[in-house]
Parts: C-alpha cells; sequence; structure tokens
C-alpha cells in the first residue's frame, strides 16, 4: 500500500484539522524590521537577525495571518500583551535588546543573566491568562546558543508546579499550555540540539506539529473544528443577524413584561444557529474514534467491568463502540460470552475499558451536559431556576438548589410590591437516591425531593432600581446576602431543561395522592 492509499492514523487527522484552526500567530522581535546602520557587527551579534520577509513569505503560502511585532521600548512590549493573549500562537525572541532602557551591551560577554529580562515576563502573562483551562502554545525562537538553559531559566521563572521541564525536547508545559525553544537559522548549538535549529520556511510545520500534541484528542478534534467552522463562516453569521431585524427585536423588547428575557433570548438564538452551522459541517466522528482506538489500544490489556476480569484490544473496543445493539451488556457479550452482571453494574465501569480509572474525566463530560456555565461569568449572576449556592452551617458547607421559577425570579417590588420575595430552595445532600448534580470538581450530590425537604429564604434587590437578586463579588467570589445577612455562595447554574426537570420531578411527587387501601391488595399490585 503505498502513501497516498494509506488510511490516516488519529495523529494525521488531528493535525490537519490543527493546521485549518490555527490562524492567528504573532512575532515578537525587536530586530524584525532594521534600521539601516553601517555598524553591521552590533546587528548581527549572537545570531539574532530576523528575517521578517521570509516569516511572512511562509505563512502567507499556508494561508495563515502572521503579525510580526517589533517592539523598541518598553512601553512597546506591554503594549503587545493585547495582542499575545488573542493569539492562537505566540512566537518570542530571547533576547529583545530595546532602547532608552539599562539593557545589556551586546558586544559583553558577562550579561548572560539580563537575556530573557522582557521575555520571561511576557511568558509568565501569558501562563497566568491561561490558567488551568486556556490552550496556548509559545516559541520561543532565538538565536543564543544556549538553548537548554533558556528552558531552565523558562521553568525556574515561571514556579509552577504543574509545569514539566523536558531538556532533551527544550519544552515546559503543563496539559494545555506548552513552551518551546527553538535555535534561529545560522544558530551555533551543542549538537544533541542540532535538530532544534528551525529554518523559517519550516516554521508553519514545527507550529502545526507542536499544536497538535496539545490538542491531539476526540473533543479537542471536535472543538477546533468547531470554531473554525464558525470562522470560516463569519460572513455568513453576520449575514443571518443583520441591522435589517433591529427594528423587529426592539418593538419584541419593549413589548414583553421583563426586557431581560429579550436579551436572554439573543443568547439562545445565537446560539441555535452556532449549533446549526456545527451540525451541518458534518464531522467525520466516527473516522476519529476508530483511528483514536488504534492509536491508543496497539496492545492488549486487563481491567475490571462489573465483577469481570477481561483481556481488551483496540480491535475489542473497535467492535463494542460500532455494535448496533441498544444495550451495553449486549455490545459486551459479543465480544466477551462469559460477562455477568446488570446492566447499570456494568455501565458505571465503562470508562475502565479504555483505560481510565478515577472519576475526574466522568465529572467533567457531566459538568459538560450540566452546568450553563462554563466560564466564570462575565457579570453578576442572578438568583433564579437552576442556581447553584452554598452557604456554611457549623463549619460545614451545606449546598442549594433553586427551584424558584424564572418568571418569578423578576419583577421584584414592581407596581408597588414589597421590595422582597421569598425564594424556593432544594437541599443538595451527600447521600441518597434520584436525580445527581455536578456542583464541583470532583463532587457530586442528590436532589432532597421530599416534600418537607424545602427551604425558604427571603432576598431582597441590592439596588432600588433592580427588579432581580444580583449576586455581589467578594474575593473573587458571587455571593448573595439574604434579608438575614446570611451569605450564599454562587457555585453553578444548570442548563435551562435540566433544572427544569428537576422542578417537575419535585411538582409531580407533590401532586401525589395517598389512599388508604387493603395491605393484602397493595401487595398483590407489587408482585412481579
Amino acid at each position: 500500500m503505498n502513501n497516498s492509499t494509506k488510511e490516516k492514523s488519529f495523529v494525521d487527522l488531528s493535525r490537519e484539522i490543527a493546521d485549518k484552526f490555527i490562524r492567528d500567530i504573532v512575532f515578537i522581535d525587536e530586530q524584525a524590521y532594521p534600521e539601516k546602520s553601517n555598524n553591521t557587527v552590533e546587528a548581527n551579534v549572537h545570531n539574532n537577525e530576523f528575517d521578517t520577509k521570509a516569516v511572512s513569505d511562509a505563512f502567507l503560502k499556508k494561508g495563515k495571518i502572521c503579525a510580526i511585532y517589533a517592539p523598541q521600548t518598553e512601553k512597546d512590549v506591554d503594549e503587545s500583551v493585547v495582542s499575545l493573549l488573542k493569539a492562537d500562537v505566540v512566537v518570542l525572541d530571547w533576547d529583545l535588546k530595546l532602547k532608552g532602557t539599562s539593557n545589556y551591551d551586546p558586544m559583553a560577554d558577562d550579561e548572560s543573566e539580563k537575556r530573557g529580562q522582557y521575555t520571561k515576563p511576557l511568558i509568565k502573562r501569558l501562563v497566568d491568562d491561561s490558567g488551568k483551562e486556556k490552550v496556548k502554545l509559545i516559541i520561543i525562537y532565538t538565536g543564543e546558543t544556549d538553548v537548554e538553559k533558556i528552558a531552565e531559566d523558562i521553568h525556574e521563572y515561571i514556579q509552577n508546579k504543574e509545569y514539566v521541564l523536558n531538556n532533551s525536547a527544550l519544552c515546559v508545559q503543563n496539559t494545555n499550555l506548552k513552551i518551546i525553544v527553538r535555535a534561529k537559522e545560522g544558530t551555533k548549538v551543542v549538537e544533541r540540539h542540532k535538530d532544534k535549529i528551525i529554518r523559517y520556511n519550516k516554521l508553519p510545520e514545527l507550529i502545526t506539529e507542536e499544536f497538535t500534541t496539545i490538542t491531539n484528542g476526540i473533543l479537542p478534534n471536535y472543538a477546533l473544528s468547531a470554531i473554525t467552522a464558525i470562522r470560516n463562516n463569519t460572513s455568513n453569521i453576520l449575514g443571518v443577524f443583520s441591522k435589517d431585524i433591529d427594528p423587529a427585536f426592539l418593538g419584541h423588547y419593549v413589548s414583553i413584561s421583563d426586557c431581560d428575557d429579550a436579551i436572554i433570548m439573543l443568547s439562545e438564538i445565537f446560539g441555535s444557529a452556532i449549533t446549526d452551522l456545527i451540525d451541518s459541517s458534518n464531522f467525520d466522528i466516527k473516522t476519529w474514534i476508530d483511528t483514536w482506538l488504534i492509536q491508543k489500544f496497539k496492545k492488549t490489556f486487563e481491567t475490571t467491568i462489573g465483577n469481570n476480569t477481561i483481556k481488551v484490544s483496540g480491535k475489542n473496543l473497535k467492535n463494542i463502540v460500532n455494535s448496533s445493539e441498544s444495550d451495553f451488556r449486549t455490545k459486551l457479550k459479543k465480544e466477551y460470552c462469559n460477562i455477568k452482571g446488570n446492566e447499570d453494574d456494568l455501565k458505571k465501569d465503562a470508562t475502565r475499558l479504555f483505560r481510565i480509572r478515577g472519576k475526574k474525566p466522568n465529572y467533567k463530560l457531566a459538568r459538560l451536559i450540566q452546568h450553563s456555565n462554563l466560564f466564570l461569568p462575565a457579570k453578576a449572576p442572578k438568583l433564579t431556576t437552576g442556581t447553584i449556592v452554598k452557604y456554611k452551617r457549623a463549619n460545614c458547607w451545606k449546598f442549594l438548589l433553586c427551584i424558584q421559577q424564572s418568571c418569578d425570579s423578576v419583577r421584584i417590588g414592581i407596581d408597588g410590591k414589597e421590595k422582597k420575595r421569598i425564594f424556593l430552595f432544594l437541599p443538595l445532600l451527600i447521600k441518597g437516591k434520584g436525580e445527581v448534580v455536578v456542583v464541583e470538581e470532583n463532587k457530586h450530590l442528590f436532589v432532597a425531593d421530599k416534600s418537607y425537604s424545602i427551604e425558604l429564604h427571603e432576598f431582597s434587590p441590592r439596588e432600588k432600581s433592580d427588579a432581580q437578586i444580583l449576586a455581589v463579588s467578594q474575593n473573587s467570589q458571587y455571593v448573595f446576602t439574604d434579608t438575614k445577612k446570611e451569605q450564599f455562595i454562587w457555585v453553578a447554574e444548570l442548563k435551562k431543561m435540566f433544572a427544569q426537570h428537576i422542578v417537575s420531578a419535585y411538582a409531580s411527587k407533590l401532586s401525589r395522592v395517598g389512599v388508604d387501601n387493603s395491605e393484602w391488595i397493595r401487595l398483590v399490585g407489587k408482585r412481579k
């Protein structure tokens, strides 16, 4: 089989997806646009010259937007941060020689400790901005000869235990952010790092390759593909949400009782448009899954499902994943005829088929499904259906789920009514059964759905102009305060449909009718 007909691996597919996604690359190098000078010695010292045309041409041929910025002062460096935070990939020179500063003499040999003095703070800003979830690739593209020392300096400067130093790869990284050190053309490095010298025309290929190592997964591939589809169809989206519709929107806005509902509606219809766009893109997720299984499970391994110990191979998993059977137990039995146990017990261990032990991935997926706030709110959240809060009693945190209907959470004090309102909450318990809600990382609780479980707390708007209960930002948290001055810390917001499902289930239990009946006849009805 030749290369043209060879089936693509998962890494190949991921690389193609990453390459289509990567669009905005920002370079910071003060020698990008050198001034003409007779002093050629200083211009070429340390091999730090930068061929701007060669770099821009390399990315232009790949259809990528490349911004090359040549700061001359510390103020220029500071002003570049805004662009760096927005870029998909950031490429920094290690040795920025700036004007009007106490920067070192480039001809001196005893100034090595000052190298990186402007680049390291930029790296720290990017690391702090990325936190635990933002994906970013940072490349140090330098003419310095001691590239290994640069990687060590970066790792020491970051001072974060989550970041691991790999000297042989000249890399510092955590799960989502990767910093690599590479040498410019013509740089003299030690023999073991000769492969770290990157020609200008190879930079796009390097970026795609390294970015893929961060995003090489089924869900990251889906996210990258979805974002790419949105980027490629920006003009279409703007055409759908055209200014011609403004009068109709404003007519709707002034006609309804709560104007905030119109603003919420905008988010919902925009989200629906994006969903429609992504669905129409027809991503080949089944192929991703098949190739992922082949890549990850080249060797057979042993695991436990329920009380069954089985040997698993990539072929077994591919058959199970692609099975047309509706229930999990039957899928397993087709591969392992001796499987025993009920459906639910087997399902609880389903992730073990993929070498996952522990609950963290399950919690992350459940959070994606249940929570509407996957990012910290940009504005103060309001108290309404699905709001999860916590408060402290006897040195113990108690969690509550607000079940106040949305229409009863607004217009507080309107039409001369009293400026306070009682809100309904259901406790969330450590032990129980029924509806399960993820509240924090690696933590789930059970909804207490008995009629006598309900808690009532009275709240009043903070400002006279407010007609709803808004949280206040305190110490990096959002806090609601009731009329008794008790504080409730905002935890999360459930998706509307999920929250309404819980409210509906609770309401149905309230409507149950209890009757006296013959105990014998009641038991007859319970027999199977």
